[in-house]
């Protein structure tokens, strides 16, 4: 059974739900399995729900014993529906057949994101039989800032502005289908983002854009690269380009999201992988 949270309930078992967060096959994204993310972000993220108009904590039943949390939020203007904890101990199939239910009847018109680790089987396993479209699915990686010695430097790349977003806009608007942070609300945030580009005969190849999560926590949102062809080399100047400037910057750490075909290189710039994360969507009639 799925029923609304209250901040006791919460609080009574705070120590269980993070049990839960940190187990990658109970639990959803974000992964709090990252080396990065401890237990008291866990919390002041989670008691958010109960301060917050636009999110919600739900707490999950099975044979009258808690099971699970399932914390979600919503972003009305965009009709965005998505979720920062989706833990559950068992019947992870039930809570998300209730929570679909949940949410389809009080969300009509809005797009549904589910995000887990592949080893959440019962979970993408799940998601793949309700003919959920997976629109991601990639590699979760680290890079600890303090043990990147030695990166290399690059003249041949320029920090992206206002006054040449143009540069960085026709690589972007090739990749960026419906994805949240398109070329548009990019550009109007782009005070917090940090974006690299390089360019050969005054036309850009690739583009590297991060921003700040928290407290020396940075994250790549993306490489793109022109007409989608893969470069190893231009791969990995964007993201020692990235790394090197975070790292002056005072960062800790830097987490970076991307396909297989890029995950050698990334291994190559000293990031360490955590695992496999799949992005599930639908759209919730």
């Amino acid at each position: 059974m799925l029923r609304v949270c209250s901040k006791s309930e919460f609080e009574k078992y705070i120590n269980f739900a993070y049990e839960l967060a940190t187990d990658l096959t109970k639990s959803g994204y974000p992964t709090y399995c990252d080396g990065i993310k401890t237990k008291e972000m866990f919390v002041e993220r989670s008691l958010k729900a109960f301060e917050r108009e636009t999110e919600e904590m739900l707490l999950f039943e099975q044979e009258g014993e808690v099971q699970g949390f399932i914390h979600y939020y919503w972003i009305p203007e965009d009709h965005y529906l998505d979720t920062t904890g989706f833990n559950v101990n068992r019947a992870m199939e039930q809570a998300l057949s209730e929570f679909l239910t949940f949410v389809g009847e009080r969300f009509k018109g809005y797009d549904l994101f589910l995000g887990f680790p592949a080893e959440n089987k019962s979970a993408v396993n799940f998601l793949a039989g309700q003919n959920f479209e997976c629109i991601e699915s990639d590699y979760n990686n680290t890079a600890f800032l303090d043990k990147c010695n030695n990166i290399p430097e690059s003249n041949d790349l320029i920090r992206i502005g206002k006054e040449n977003y143009d540069s960085f806009n026709v690589l972007h608007k090739q990749i960026e289908g419906d994805i949240y942070w398109n070329s548009e609300r990019i550009f109007a945030d782009l005070d917090n983002w940090v974006i690299f580009v390089k360019e050969r005969d005054g036309k850009p190849q690739g583009a590297i854009y991060y921003m700040d999560a928290l407290d020396g926590w940075f994250e790549i949102f993306g490489i793109d690269l022109n007409n989608n062809e893969y470069h190893s080399e231009t791969f990995k100047e964007l993201l020692n380009a990235a790394l090197l400037h975070a790292k002056s910057r005072g960062g800790k750490v830097m987490t970076f999201f991307c396909n297989e075909e890029g995950e050698e290189a990334a291994m190559e710039c000293g990031f360490t992988c955590i695992g496999n994360y799949r992005c599930y969507k639908t759209h919730l009639e």
